[in-house]
């Protein structure tokens, strides 16, 4: 740790991280597994399930490589997470391919994150999560998908949208079906909140804090 950022520390005062941003550059997928997750288990009257660890609502992360400390907690000279985004993360990151969990996790394990969230089994058979659309697709969602788009409106719960930033990169945000035409993104990188049409989210396109966006693929969950 840098000694300058070690002395620092002495002088910060407790607080708590934030629960609904991702605490980590690449914690986007458990962040939205964790919002669209509760929310499922909230309407449907289901368990929560999480470990232990997660009762006092932060934990303490050795490894703060890629941590953002300005959505991270602080307590007893430690930088904290938010706990269940972090379990999330132990429990549901590919072992192999993403031991540390600094790594982002892909469509698997965005599904395992729901399951572990909703059953507490990353690996549990349901519920069903659907994918619809591809990352690499010519055409829009409402050209190759229509019919599943409009299933996951009808649902009314919310369910994961993916992109391809303008810097290059992938990221995950919540949408909320608001009507049959409308929904309201949610991006957990920053908090932004906003309502756009069906065909502003899946065609023409939508602006956030981080730029111009066209949701390539869904992810939702189906009973």
């Amino acid at each position: 740790m840098n000694l300058l950022f070690a002395n620092d520390l002495h002088s910060v005062p407790d607080y708590t991280p934030n629960s609904i941003i991702q605490n980590h550059i690449n914690w986007c997928w458990a962040v939205v597994a964790k919002i669209v997750g509760l929310e499922y288990c909230r309407r449907n009257n289901f368990p929560i399930h999480f470990s232990a660890n997660t009762c006092c609502g932060m934990v303490a992360r050795k490894d703060h490589r890629g941590l953002r400390p300005h959505t991270c907690g602080f307590a007893h000279r430690e930088m904290t997470v938010d706990a269940l985004q972090f379990d999330i993360v132990e429990h549901a990151k590919d072992y192999f391919k993403n031991p540390d969990g600094n790594l982002p996790e892909d469509d698997e394990g965005k599904a395992r994150a729901l399951r572990y969230v909703i059953t507490g089994n990353p690996y549990s058979q349901t519920p069903e999560i659907i994918v619809a659309g591809f990352h690499s697709d010519v055409y829009d969602l409402l050209s190759t998908s229509a019919a599943l788009v409009d299933e996951a409106i009808k649902l009314r719960t919310p369910f994961i949208g993916n992109y391809l930033l303008e810097d290059g990169n992938y990221h995950s945000v919540v949408l909320f079906p608001i009507t049959e035409s409308q929904l309201e993104l949610y991006d957990p990188w920053d908090g932004y909140k906003e309502r756009f049409s069906k065909t502003q989210i899946f065609r023409t396109g939508f602006l956030t804090n981080q730029g111009k966006g066209i949701i390539k693929w869904i992810q939702y969950i189906r009973p």
